[in-house]
């Protein structure tokens, strides 16, 4: 499939199968860990990006802010964050290749409407904008102004970063054509990079969580072809660990590896309801859909009454083809297209092909192939983590939990979007409960190979999805 892209923001609920001893004493230490200055390194899973857009309090609930909250307890620093000045948050979404800046979501109340368009009186719970018509030019100004309190900062995550733009030198310069306006607003100079930014804050623990966007580059347009290949991803990985402990050879910290596609809201919240074969048809509708195929150059798209695979349209190769047991349909796949405009079938109105295009499918072979990188990905970080002798939170495990269901502080968790509990309206990231959950797991990996005594947090006490 043919990969387009711009910068995507990026990667990470109610059936309950386990529930975790949280217990804990208060005979609270560091153990052997010095958490006098922390820094947080990553991308927008780091910098407490949700909803669709980065937003104060989205930042003040990121999982480093949690971390830093409890770290204080046993003696850690100040955590200073490059906090933006909207509480409506900044977003950054393309259609057609056309930026768009829009605000984040909310819990909305949306009428249904039938296929002319009209109200039907029935109601349904769906992401909306914040502001549906927001003023561009203040949205700019937003993302470009440079945070209230100046830096160093120990949150140097930064949405959209790939794992080389973390040393890359124009990546916080305006002028260039390559650079990106979240970290732009708090660079400390036009060429910096995002390593020698967290440098500056002297740390002497970090964490590092980098590579989702790698995958999810791709994988949010439905396609493999733009994932950074694994020797890239490895030698990148190095060299920033090289860079880190070049400043400081005793830094102490935590790596974080990368979860897998399945266990993102994104890519499975619409399967789940709507199968691969969902195109069902009487024997008139399959003899008359054959010949529209057939007139249109494509015998071999046939259709026969009952379940039906959709017709998909390859970018990558220019043709035809069907939607397999096993594909993935994005949550941006517009469904209402399939019921009312024959999307995947044939046009309600011109009664000509309508395949539905591959950007919103990720098919199983790429997802073998993305399924791969994720698994190279995660031994790479393994055998850097064992080298400097560093923990790694097995985020990829962690999440594979969470889809069977999961229970923490008499609350439910699952990676279902909404009622899961666990992601924010995009279904990529994380909300603030799961920013807490993903704090305690970090402490408890933390206290294991730091003989530490770090208290975890209550994750009631953070606030889950607004309902209206």
């Amino acid at each position: 499939m043919k990969y387009k892209g711009i910068i995507y923001i990026l990667i990470l609920t109610v059936l309950v199968s386990c529930e975790p001893n949280l217990k804990e004493d208060f005979n609270y230490s560091s153990g052997k860990a010095d958490l006098s200055s922390y820094v947080a390194i990553g991308n927008s899973l780091t910098a407490g990006f949700a909803d669709a857009a980065l937003y104060t309090s989205g930042q003040e609930n990121s999982f480093p802010a949690i971390l830093a909250g409890q770290f204080k307890l046993v003696g850690g620093g100040d955590f200073k964050q490059p906090l933006i000045n909207t509480e409506e948050g900044v977003g950054i979404s393309s259609n057609g290749g056309i930026v768009t800046l829009t605000t984040k979501y909310k819990l909305g109340l949306v009428e249904d409407k039938d296929c002319s368009g009209q109200g039907t009186g029935e109601y349904s719970l769906k992401p909306v904008f914040v502001d549906p018509d927001p003023d561009p030019g203040t949205l700019f100004q937003q993302l470009y102004a440079p945070p209230l309190t100046p830096g160093p900062y120990n949150n140097v995550g930064v949405p959209g970063a790939m794992i080389q733009h973390l040393l890359f030198n124009q990546y916080g310069n305006k002028n260039s054509p390559f650079s990106n306006p979240y970290f732009v607003r708090f660079a400390s100079h036009d060429t910096t990079t995002v390593i020698a930014d967290a440098m500056l804050a002297n740390p002497t623990f970090f964490s590092l969580w980098i590579g989702s966007n790698d995958i999810l580059g791709s994988a949010l347009v439905g396609s493999d072809n733009g994932v950074t290949p694994t020797e890239i991803f490895a030698e990148a990985y190095e060299l920033i660990l090289d860079n880190i402990f070049a400043v400081n050879s005793d830094l102490q910290g935590i790596l974080i590896n990368i979860p897998e596609i399945h266990s993102i809201p994104f890519f499975t919240t619409i399967s789940a309801s709507l199968p691969w074969n969902g195109l069902v048809l009487d024997e008139e509708q399959a003899l008359m859909l054959t010949q529209i195929y057939e007139q249109h150059g494509h015998p071999e798209i046939s259709f026969q009454a009952g379940p039906n695979a959709f017709v998909v349209f390859d970018a990558g190769s220019n043709n035809y083809s069907r939607t397999e047991e096993g594909d993935l349909f994005l949550l941006t796949l517009p469904t209402d297209k399939i019921k009312c405009e024959g999307l995947g079938s044939a046009s309600t109105s011109t009664l000509s092909p309508n395949p539905i295009p591959d950007m919103f499918i990720l098919d199983k072979d790429e997802q073998a192939s993305i399924n791969a990188s994720i698994q190279a990905y995660n031994n790479t970080i393994n055998t850097l983590a064992a080298q400097y002798d560093l923990p790694v939170l097995d985020a990829f495990s962690i999440m594979q939990d969470f889809e069977s269901g999961m229970a923490f502080d008499g609350i439910s968790f699952s990676t279902r979007f909404i009622e899961g509990g666990l992601f924010s309206l995009d279904a990529i990231h994380l909300n603030a409960r799961g920013n807490a959950l993903l704090a305690n797991y970090m402490i408890e990996a933390i206290n294991a190979h730091y003989e530490a005594n770090i208290p975890q947090v209550i994750v009631g006490n953070y606030p889950g999805i607004v309902f209206p």
